[in-house]
């Protein structure tokens, strides 16, 4: 695995790195003596988070759009060439390396939490006061359990490197895997200060967010696996009572509330943009509330627990990654007039198409749900104007997602592709404009795994309040229902359909077929793109994908293909009506 790690990703990584650990001959810094001052610990920290920032400038190669297609939530809709999203959508591969990408920068912010990690230890107490150290190895475990879960649960069986020396690794089981996402988390907790989140900074890991990452990894893992507790890296486990002791924690003293109104969590309710949105507009006048952005003008959303920040200054190279790109991928496809899409922007239109039994389920279990049209956009009632079959656009549904939409705004009759070039001073290009969070954890999740874990509907019924819904009692059944209307759409449906056993993934799967949808303007019917179904498929890779190819090829046979990907199973052989 040597080769994998040191010539592939650390090569990368010291190609990527001249500004973040700016080498000689620069300013004659290396690893030996970076970092030496406070500033230096903070340029090392951000260069932590940047990687998810350049994992998701290929936004197509990323984990939460894989995340999002390979669920019954979206179908892998967009050009006929995009074959990325339609590979993902039948648990194929489109190419070899058709995730190097996301492998790549993942290993990349990996092995900067190592070097992190190691450099904080050895720092001299003269450089940096303890609390403020602790903050930042709280961090830097946090990200490496973080960034370990994500890939533990795209290809479950991946080399775990836990130090910047050279090793030769295989893959790790699952067991040891998620050992270590558990002891990194819980070093985190344990070293992350006990504070209110808005007395810590924003954009940086908190205490909270640990416990709330602890409790997922600890279901998905018990869950997916069937096991009783989640293990430790250094022996012993994590036990339910605990995971629930952690978000109690988080609920009673984090400081973390819900917002007033579902629909203030997403963009479209922005002060440019809402007086101009019928279906708000409708919606205020209907509950006579006032509604406004949680994150208006740069306000600090007290339900995001933790979040990946964009900022105004994306540009056309490695910077595009400061602009949300799902924005882009996700908004309709066509560059069409912006009159005919208001308040929603143009762009590639990749798989935001919604099959039409997820709005069916949903009228029939919650007919009287706001969140419902919150979250889904139904082209025809809101926007007549909208022109179907734009470019070579294939599996397109009458329903799409609102929630990572890009939103427009307007003065008089001049119209921009989002509403941060008036608000923020972004720059006015589809591609470059967007910049609202995206948000991995918000405390309604963490309610809600409370709920499924204490089986005590308290949780889930503080949830249904805020969307103006009666109180139910605990079940299963119930949480499952919940946790899929409150978090669709946000990348969390396809781990809770797998934790939730086999059975209920490949039910939910199969429920996309049938679906109406439109192929190049005219109307079909959605047959599936695996020729040997969603079951069967799931049965084959029970969800993973495909390692890239090109980093078993240097493992020296240290590193196995996931299972249902070998010897050329799994190939895409592209769309096809």
């Amino acid at each position: 695995m040597k080769k994998i790690i040191y010539i592939t990703i650390f090569a990368l990584i010291l190609a990527s790195c001249d500004d973040f650990l700016t080498f000689a001959p620069l300013t004659d810094k290396t690893s030996a003596n970076f970092p030496s001052t406070t500033e230096e610990v903070k340029q090392m920290m951000a260069g932590i988070y940047t990687t998810m920032n350049n994992e998701h400038q290929l936004t197509d190669m990323s984990y939460l759009f894989v995340c999002e297609v390979a669920s019954d939530e979206k179908l892998g809709g967009g050009g006929v060439n995009d074959v990325k999203a339609q590979a993902y959508e039948a648990f194929m591969y489109s190419d070899p390396d058709m995730l190097s990408h996301n492998w790549e920068t993942t290993y990349e912010g990996i092995h900067r939490a190592n070097f992190a990690i190691e450099k904080l230890d050895a720092l001299a107490e003269d450089i940096m006061a303890v609390e403020e150290k602790n903050q930042y190895k709280g961090e830097a475990h946090f990200l490496r359990a973080f960034f370990y879960y994500r890939l533990a649960t795209l290809y479950g069986s991946v080399p775990l490197k836990i130090t910047t020396e050279p090793a030769n690794l295989g893959g790790a089981t699952a067991e040891e895997i998620f050992g270590q996402i558990a002891s990194d988390l819980k070093a985190a907790v344990n070293l992350l200060p006990n504070k209110a989140y808005t007395n810590t900074e924003e954009g940086r890991v908190t205490r909270w967010a640990a416990q709330a990452m602890m409790a997922r990894a600890w279901l998905f893992y018990t869950g997916f696996y069937q096991k009783g507790d989640l293990p430790l890296a250094e022996g012993g486990s994590v036990t339910k009572q605990e995971v629930i002791g952690m978000l109690d924690d988080c609920i009673r003293n984090s400081g973390h509330t819900l917002v007033g109104d579902y629909h203030e969590l997403w963009p479209y309710t922005n002060s440019l943009t809402i007086q101009d949105y019928p279906y708000i507009q409708n919606y205020m006048t209907k509950t006579g509330k006032t509604l406004k952005y949680a994150s208006d003008n740069g306000a600090r959303n007290p339900e995001t627990l933790f979040a990946l920040h964009f900022s105004n200054f994306a540009d056309w190279d490695v910077r595009r990654g400061y602009a949300n790109q799902y924005q882009l991928y996700f908004a309709l496809r066509g560059l069409q007039p912006l009159s005919r899409t208001y308040p929603f922007a143009g762009g590639w239109g990749q798989a935001n198409s919604i099959p039409k039994a997820v709005v069916d389920q949903w009228l029939a279990d919650e007919p009287e749900d706001p969140r419902l049209w919150a979250s889904v956009l139904d082209i025809a009632a809101e926007l007549p104007n909208y022109a179907k079959g734009q470019w070579d656009f294939v599996m397109e549904s009458n329903y799409w997602g609102k929630k990572y939409n890009g939103i427009s705004a307007r003065e008089g009759n001049k119209y921009y592709n989002d509403y941060s070039v008036i608000m923020y001073g972004n720059k006015d290009n589809q591609q470059l404009s967007h910049g609202d969070d995206l948000i991995f954890i918000r405390f309604a999740d963490v309610l809600l795994m409370m709920a499924e874990l204490s089986e005590d509907a308290e949780y889930m019924n503080r949830v249904r309040r805020r969307a103006g819904l009666e109180d139910k009692p605990y079940s299963l059944e119930n949480i499952q229902k919940e946790r899929r209307y409150e978090l669709a759409f946000e990348g969390l449906r396809w781990n809770d359909m797998r934790r939730w056993g086999a059975a209920y993934a490949k039910a939910a799967l199969e429920s996309q077929i049938g679906a109406p949808i439109y192929n190049f303007g005219k109307a079909a019917e959605y047959k599936g793109l695996n020729p040997k179904g969603y079951s069967a498929r799931y049965e084959e890779t029970k969800g993973f994908f495909p390692i890239p190819q090109s980093q078993i090829n240097l493992s020296n046979g240290m590193l196995e293909q996931v299972e249902g990907y070998r010897d050329g199973q799994g190939l895409y052989p592209g769309f096809s009506n």
